[in-house]
């Protein structure tokens, strides 16, 4: 993604008008990047999805707060690797 089109789906997130639908480009654009980073972490295909959908519920409920100090895929990838670990350490795998 060029900086470009990244200052532009930050632009549209933080529209009430065309959040939702820029909410979706995100999901669409990084959920399988996304996704192998937790995988490496939790291992098993169903934790993963799980972590993945807290992600991004989380990123949702907290979009508004976003603010574009770093790239939209980097602070996906804090919200997945602090869900994975909290995935891991409430079931009690060793980290």
């Amino acid at each position: 993604m060029t900086s470009t089109d990244e200052k532009e789906l930050m632009e549209k997130l933080s529209n009430p008008a065309t959040q939702r639908k820029a909410f979706e480009q995100v999901v669409r654009q990084y959920s399988e990047p996304l996704y192998w980073q937790v995988r490496r972490i939790v291992l098993s295909h169903e934790d993963a999805n799980d972590v993945m959908q807290n992600t991004f519920l989380k990123a949702w409920n907290h979009i508004d707060s976003f603010q574009g100090e770093s790239k939209i895929f980097t602070w996906l990838s804090r919200i997945a690797i602090n869900e994975s670990l909290d995935h891991l350490r409430r079931n009690n795998h060793p980290t």
